[in-house]
């Protein structure tokens, strides 16, 4: 998939990201663990998300990224790319 696709093939898929916490479950799983660093990274790519299903992406990412887990997980350098810190 090409990254121009990216924003409109999650957005398409978006209200599964509202149906449960995590990625269709009440549980954090591998399937978050896949998605989270990818997420991270789209604003790096020029990806933002708004209009339809950007509320429920957007909730789920926010869930993801302020896990203790997640944070703990990142690098120096991915923390700058969306926190502006080391």
């Amino acid at each position: 998939m090409r990254v121009n696709n990216w924003r409109e093939e999650l957005q398409a898929i978006a209200p599964v990201f509202g149906q449960k916490p995590y990625f269709l479950s009440d549980e954090f799983s591998l399937v978050d663990c896949y998605l989270a660093p990818l997420l991270w990274r789209l604003p790096q790519l020029g990806i933002e998300f708004s209009g339809a299903g950007a509320k429920e992406l957007k909730g789920y990412m926010t869930r993801v990224f302020e896990r203790d887990s997640f944070l703990a997980s990142l690098t120096e350098a991915e923390r700058e790319m969306r926190l502006g810190r080391g």
